[in-house]
């Protein structure tokens, strides 16, 4: 019987001391008819020694090197667009896929012919191999939805990259990536979630062994969990000096650069585009409560404190951040 290609596309970059795992996981999964593509992104130790140690002895490995370093989003977008199968599933370098982690990602995505990503759950592990965590949804609190959780997704992302497999029909919405998206793995699932695709699916199984290390360039952290309400609390928490203040400009920063980049995009119905707008709105509506509310507050310092915030920098750089963000810019 003929099986589809899955193509599986990973993004690499001085990854030599997970590497091998990683691969040995995916050349032992139970469903064999894939495509490995790997974009490496200018690595300067061992990988691309490993990689091609390991494509001349499966030709299913492509490896594709990049001239100079272009950054984890922009290499996965390259890999994407060199993926020829119908299903294509994303890898980090340093995670341990299960055995039955594609095949069960398959049969999901032909089980819900209409929607367009699966995204399963995953566990966590250390340097070592070490379990941390049995459940990364429950650990980090997440609380993922199937279905077009389209405006809880612009608000904060539940979905990892390589936890999920997208069918080939999202790219024509997805690609290419806005600028300033952030991370692929949230644009494909906000993309998914939208009007124009189809959705998303779950597969409430731990199917990816997520390593957590010093080198990780995305982790489970607090500034991670995704859902709206730990979003919305994390920026009207009252800032705690300069660094809280400077930190929450940054974030707020983040947030309405991505959305602008999102409207940038062609992939939206005329409803998602007033969701978009919304969405920014509010997170310039909170930017400038927290300047109003930390002048008042400035104010009333002593004059020796009002004089140190004042000539460290903060107030005087306040316009030009509040223009910076600004929904008129």
């Amino acid at each position: 019987m003929n099986k589809e290609l899955i193509s599986i596309v990973m993004a690499t970059f001085n990854g030599e001391k997970y590497l091998r795992k990683q691969l040995d996981s995916i050349l032992q999964q139970t469903y064999q008819q894939f495509e490995l593509i790997v974009v490496d992104d200018a690595s300067s130790d061992e990988t691309l020694a490993i990689l091609n140690e390991y494509s001349a002895l499966d030709d299913r490995i492509h490896v594709f090197p990049a001239e100079k370093n272009i950054g984890l989003t922009a290499n996965f977008e390259r890999g994407l667009r060199l993926a020829k199968g119908e299903f294509i599933a994303l890898s980090d370098q340093d995670d341990i896929f299960r055995r039955d982690k594609i095949e069960l990602l398959l049969t999901a995505l032909k089980a819900n012919p209409k929607r367009d990503l699966v995204l399963s759950d995953l566990s966590l592990i250390d340097a070592n191999d070490n379990n941390i965590a049995h459940s990364m949804w429950r650990y980090s609190k997440l609380n993922p939805k199937q279905g077009k959780p389209f405006r809880r997704l612009l608000y904060g992302n539940y979905a990892t990259g390589c936890a999920m497999m997208i069918r080939r029909r999202l790219l024509d919405y997805a690609i290419p990536f806005p600028p300033d998206c952030i991370v692929h793995d949230w644009w494909l699932a906000v993309v998914a979630a939208s009007s124009k695709a189809g959705g998303i699916c779950l597969v409430n199984k731990q199917l990816t062994a997520y390593r957590q290390h010093a080198s990780n360039v995305l982790g489970t952290k607090e500034a991670n969990k995704l859902k709206m309400e730990t979003i919305i609390s994390r920026i009207t928490a009252s800032p705690r000096g300069r660094a809280g203040f400077e930190n929450r400009m940054r974030l707020y920063k983040l947030d309405l650069d991505r959305l602008t980049g999102y409207l940038q995009s062609s992939a939206w119905s005329s409803i998602d585009r007033v969701s978009i707008e919304e969405s920014r709105t509010l997170f310039v509506d909170y930017a400038s409560d927290v300047h109003s509310g930390l002048i008042s507050r400035i104010s009333k310092l002593p004059k020796r404190l009002r004089h140190a915030w004042i000539t460290g920098g903060v107030v005087s750089c306040l316009p030009v951040l509040m223009h910076t963000i600004s929904p008129y810019k």
